[in-house]
């Protein structure tokens, strides 16, 4: 067999030996048979000639030893190997080029039928699959215009043509169920919401979908996240010093620990002397059972799993302490749950731990994270994908913002009395003021929030940039791009603060500044 690499190109007149017919000629030629008399006016020789081609042996595509004429090859695969030639060739609309690359494909690779089927021919689109593996192949030389499908049966392309409007009505079908399992939902909402109007003693927030509570709750049963904030010395030691060093006033109170966690809240109160109730959805729980037992402070501290709105106590609390607080202060809202205690189980003269919290922003200059996380996408492996800054920007980012990045005063823009203050407070709409403190980039405003244990001995920790780092670290709030400021200068915007409609624990925050509205979520 001659060498392919060296075969002179092919000419446009050569592309005629590719034709069955004169493939046909040449293999007959070969075989001893005469050819002087084959011409194209000569339809009978033609047919004799195909009729002789058919005749001569070639191997079974998908056996080793099996040798076979053309036709029964065909029916030998299709009986033997469950695989219709007839039909693939048909289904896929294979020409004659695509047809020999398929069958020299199958000679190389060696795919199974039943792989095979799972198949398209840009599976073996490819030049090389026009060189023969088999010296004179005869399948080769097959007419591809001779496969042909009863007029009565659906081609393969007619099949995947069903097949993909089946799929399409299937995914139709889903997103309408969706859509019907959405308004029973809402529907029921409205109707929880429309008994709790008739009875005041039970709050909305009780009628948050156990779903989306669900999801929240889980998240808390990874030891991954008690880990964080139990490695927090700040938030931790805050709470350890406001409660044992304020033991006598709790002593022998009754304490409420709401979302008790692994309950290093509850054993601190057990140590100032209080008795203590301590209550968790998450499964996280059981392990503060047995944190409890182990610290064998199981006579004075009570565990107990589910919701706060859904439980009863037989008598009211004098403290409520809780860790509560989100990132930006307010994402998560567990603010609702920790003010439905108040005003359904803290006693007269009762007092949260924390009372007040204030939430406040301030200007960074940090070029390197905003040449990270947005100036980023202009240039991607020499691509521009600048379509994509409104999305980062919107969402909010979290991180630890070095002090020497700070560029500007602070401004509060809210403070929460814990005290009286009630859910629809925490939506709220504030304008603020900063002074620039230096020449610079303002590339961002970072958020962050204060909290106060005004107690006899006061305890206060701090989630901003000049402060210890928290687990909370600083929310930021990314400009599309970096604004020159000058030392002195009176920075001046509007902020709104408004919880997401449909996923009651994230944020929408709005801030109009350098005369742009900017919308940001906090997720």
């Amino acid at each position: 067999m001659a060498d392919w690499d060296d075969m002179p190109p092919l000419e446009d007149d050569d592309c005629a030996a590719t034709h069955p017919r004169t493939g046909a000629m040449q293999l007959l030629s070969q075989n001893g048979l005469d050819q002087s008399d084959c011409s194209d006016d000569n339809e009978d020789m033609w047919e004799e000639m195909d009729e002789e081609s058919n005749q001569i042996k070639t191997k079974c595509l998908f056996c080793e030893d099996k040798t076979l004429s053309i036709q029964t090859c065909w029916t030998h695969i299709k009986d033997m190997h469950d695989f219709d030639f007839n039909s693939f060739v048909c289904g896929l609309d294979l020409d004659q080029i695509e047809f020999i690359k398929l069958i020299n494909f199958v000679r190389i690779e060696k795919p199974s039928p039943s792989e095979l089927k799972l198949m398209d021919k840009i599976t073996w689109n490819c030049d090389s699959y026009m060189k023969p593996t088999i010296e004179d192949d005869v399948l080769l030389m097959y007419d591809v215009e001779d496969f042909t499908l009863p007029e009565n049966s659906h081609t393969k392309n007619k099949d995947r043509e069903i097949e993909t409007l089946k799929a399409t009505v299937e995914g139709l079908q889903e997103i309408i169920d969706k859509q019907r399992e959405t308004m029973q939902r809402m529907l029921q909402a409205a109707q929880a919401n429309s008994e709790n109007q008739q009875r005041p003693s039970v709050r909305t927030v009780s009628c948050i979908r156990p779903e989306e509570d669900e999801g929240y709750f889980n998240s808390y049963a990874h030891f991954d996240i008690h880990h964080e904030m139990l490695s927090d010395r700040v938030r931790t030691e805050s709470y350890r010093d406001a409660i044992l060093g304020n033991s006598l006033l709790l002593s022998k109170k009754r304490v409420l620990d709401l979302g008790c966690g692994t309950g290093i809240l509850s054993m601190f109160s057990a140590k100032a002397g209080a008795i203590v109730t301590g209550v968790d959805m998450s499964d996280v729980i059981y392990q503060a059972i047995d944190i409890v037992r182990e610290n064998k402070l199981e006579t004075t501290i009570s565990l107990q799993k589910g919701r706060l709105e859904d439980m009863e106590f037989q008598d009211k609390f004098d403290f409520i302490v809780s860790e509560w607080m989100g990132y930006f202060l307010l994402f998560e809202g567990m603010l609702d749950s920790v003010l439905y205690a108040r005003d359904h189980h803290l006693a007269k003269g009762g007092l949260l731990l924390p009372n007040r919290c204030t939430m406040h922003i301030t200007g960074m200059e940090d070029m390197k994270s905003y040449n990270k996380f947005i100036a980023f996408w202009d240039d991607v492996y020499g691509f521009k994908m600048s379509c994509m800054r409104g999305g980062v920007i919107k969402e909010a980012t979290t991180e630890v913002v070095k002090e020497e990045c700070i560029i500007t005063s602070a401004d509060k823009i809210a403070d929460f009395d814990l005290m009286t203050i009630q859910p629809e407070d925490t939506e709220f709409v504030s304008e603020f003021s900063v002074i620039v403190k230096r020449d610079g980039q303002l590339t961002g405003l970072i958020g962050y929030f204060d909290t106060y244990f005004e107690l006899p001995n006061p305890v206060f920790f701090s989630t901003g940039p000049r402060a210890t780092p928290t687990h909370w670290k600083q929310t930021i709030f990314y400009q599309p791009h970096p604004i020159p400021v000058k030392k002195g200068e009176v920075l001046k915007g509007v902020i709104s603060v408004q919880r997401k409609r449909r996923e009651i624990r994230s944020l929408d925050v709005k801030i109009k500044f350098a005369d742009k509205t900017l919308s940001y979520v906090v997720e």
